[in-house]
């Protein structure tokens, strides 16, 4: 009797295991395309910013240093003579002081998304969403092929140990 009160203990933890991956089959792709879309705009950006980017004097008009992400709020007219006012992040670069000169790159385009001349034209962030959008796909593939096997044969997934 104490045979039977254990397999359907296991059996119970299979089926919620099986629950487990089979929600994760639908989940871990959307997320993955999630990130391959912010991969694919970031990418964009670099590159636009690489190869199209005008470089003009901007000047400092704000500095925060107190939240999360430090950022220089700067003042600068594009090369059509337009007054923008953006914030930027500066990643390898320093943050400046209230009145100070820098050099701004924009894309004519889009002039409020611009960056510090001496940072990389956002090469990093598309790298990292890239990686990660590799690994959330390889990761949905093997979910999905875990589930396929365990359907195919009629088991049931080990029991989550967690």
């Amino acid at each position: 009797m104490g045979d039977t009160g254990e397999t359907d203990n296991a059996g119970k933890k299979g089926r919620t295991a099986y629950r487990k991956v089979w929600w994760m089959r639908f989940w871990l792709p959307a997320i993955a395309v999630g990130v391959w879309w912010f991969f694919a705009s970031t990418a964009v950006s670099a590159y636009h910013l690489a190869k199209e980017g005008v470089v003009v004097s901007g000047v400092v008009t704000e500095v925060d240093r107190f939240s999360r992400t430090e950022n220089n709020t700067v003042r600068f007219t594009t090369t059509d003579g337009r007054q923008i006012e953006t914030t930027i992040a500066p990643k390898t670069c320093e943050l400046k002081d209230p009145g100070a000169t820098i050099q701004i790159r924009y894309v004519s385009s889009d002039p409020h998304n611009a960056q510090d001349t001496c940072d990389q034209a956002r090469h990093d962030m598309s790298v990292g969403a890239g990686l990660g959008a590799l690994g959330l796909t390889a990761l949905s593939a093997q979910t999905w092929r875990l589930w396929l096997r365990h359907r195919k044969t009629g088991q049931l997934p080990p029991a989550y140990s967690g």
